[in-house]
């Protein structure tokens, strides 16, 4: 595998799926690594992988002077490659995730946005083939509702502590957060497991019992 860190997110899409990220984190002892599996993708949950860029969600009581400040901002610093997490905490007080959020984070490079939390314009975001993952639809607008307050920094997403930089794989199975420290190891082993997979289904359809296949290849 390429030691260049900037393939991992290649790797892991083209290649490999949440379910095998999730066993070898097991392997390696870090065992609580999803999010809230009530976050789902809007359509067909194609399997993507990018480095987390979080972004915090507060809700508020009143429109500001200058409405969507931190959104603008925290849309215009997303980098190729960027996973949008969005931590709002559950929040169904509005939608904080649109169509035009999507092509904007689309032109910047973004690998999809993940929600804890509601969006709207579900079927234009679709159309569009950005991959968004939510708690469900709104059509209520954000402003004078929810903020984003901060980005590029720790948050709590789906219940689970998501820091800048770390892997993430989603798909139809769910989203796995992999530690930035354990990318390389985990995606380089995800590989070899998703081999070993490969030729166990091969063995199973050409017949094998599945104790010869497990026996053969050792996963499952």
């Amino acid at each position: 595998m390429s030691k260049d860190r900037s393939a991992l997110p290649r790797l892991a899409a083209e290649r490999l799926s949440s379910a095998v990220v999730s066993d070898v984190l097991d392997d390696l002892g870090h065992r609580d690594h999803v999010l809230d599996p009530a976050i789902r993708p809007l359509g067909d949950g194609a399997v993507i992988a990018g480095w987390a860029n979080p972004f915090l969600v507060t809700e508020v009581d009143e429109i500001p002077a200058e409405p969507y400040t931190g959104e603008i901002a925290a849309l215009d610093d997303i980098a190729p490659d960027d996973m949008v997490l969005i931590g709002a905490g559950g929040s169904a007080r509005a939608a904080v995730w649109g169509e035009l959020f999507s092509t904007a984070a689309r032109a910047r490079g973004a690998r999809g946005t993940l929600i804890d939390g509601y969006c709207r314009d579900a079927r234009s975001i679709t159309a569009l083939g950005y991959p968004v993952w939510c708690r469900g639809t709104l059509p209520l607008d954000c402003k004078g509702r929810t903020a984003v307050t901060a980005w590029r920094q720790p948050a709590v997403i789906g219940g689970l502590q998501v820091r800048p930089g770390d892997l993430v794989v989603a798909d139809d199975d769910g989203v796995v957060v992999v530690p930035a420290e354990l990318a390389e190891e985990t995606i380089r082993r995800a590989l070899a497991k998703a081999s070993k997979e490969h030729g166990l289904r091969d063995a199973l359809e050409a017949g094998s019992t599945l104790r010869a296949a497990y026996d053969r290849f050792g996963v499952l």
